[in-house]
């Protein structure tokens, strides 16, 4: 017969591998899920035990099999934090490594194609960024986005003509460092968040006119990259 140890210890990990499954399936943040699941059964093994209802102790197979399951439940919490936190550096090493061979092959460009294209002066913008806001890419990509269209200058704020959704993701390109990524299981690319950094939403709100788009960020990322990113992609290159 399978002692009692032994079952407490195959239904755990039965539970860790089921977390896994559906943030797979579903394609949920496995970082916040992994960080998540690993403090919840930290902090409950930790309450479980300052409560007195876990009491483990050896010489019983009860007491055992406490040990053997807050044992197996903290390796299995500590393993998916550490998961998570390489997934997320091996996924901003990829981002990086894209959006650098996207930027190198665009150099090798030959002059003679590049002179073919029409290059119309930006119109003047004398929009003031914030502090948080004011970087040189921001700068960039706005001045690209000006001259695209997407973006108009009303007196000392810019107007989106494109929805809300697509400016969120320039944004968190932007100032998150958010990037798209193609799966090999899916042809469309995904949203797939940056940096840790919280987005400048406030500021971006008021410099746009717009209303939630930390909201519209928040929403969206993870999943399918929206309708149109191809063209916020392109201010990239």
């Amino acid at each position: 017969m399978i002692s009692l140890p032994f079952r407490v210890a195959c239904i755990l990990i039965a539970g860790f591998l089921i977390v896994l499954v559906v943030t797979y399936i579903y394609r949920l943040n496995s970082r916040k899920v992994f960080w998540g699941v690993g403090l919840t059964t930290i902090i409950g093994i930790l309450i479980l035990l300052g409560l007195g209802v876990l009491r483990p102790s050896w010489g019983t197979e009860t007491g055992t099999a406490v040990i053997v399951g807050i044992s197996t439940a903290i390796g299995c919490a500590i393993t998916l934090i550490y998961a998570a936190e390489d997934l997320y550096q091996k996924k901003r090493i990829k981002g990086k490594k894209i959006a650098e061979t996207e930027s190198v092959q665009k150099d090798m460009v030959p002059d003679h194609h590049k002179s073919e294209k029409k290059i119309f002066p930006p119109p003047h913008n004398n929009v003031s960024l914030p502090p948080r806001l004011d970087t040189e890419l921001a700068r960039k990509i706005f001045d690209k986005a000006i001259e695209e269209g997407y973006i108009i200058i009303d007196d000392d704020h810019y107007e989106w003509t494109l929805n809300k959704v697509l400016l969120a993701y320039m944004c968190g390109r932007i100032y998150c460092e958010d990037y798209s990524e193609k799966t090999k299981y899916d042809d469309k690319p995904f949203w797939m968040p940056g940096r840790v950094e919280l987005f400048p939403g406030t500021e971006l709100d008021k410099l746009f006119n717009m209303k939630d788009l930390t909201q519209s960020r928040h929403t969206r990322k993870n999943k399918a990259a929206p309708t149109g990113s191809e063209k916020i992609d392109k201010l990239f290159e």
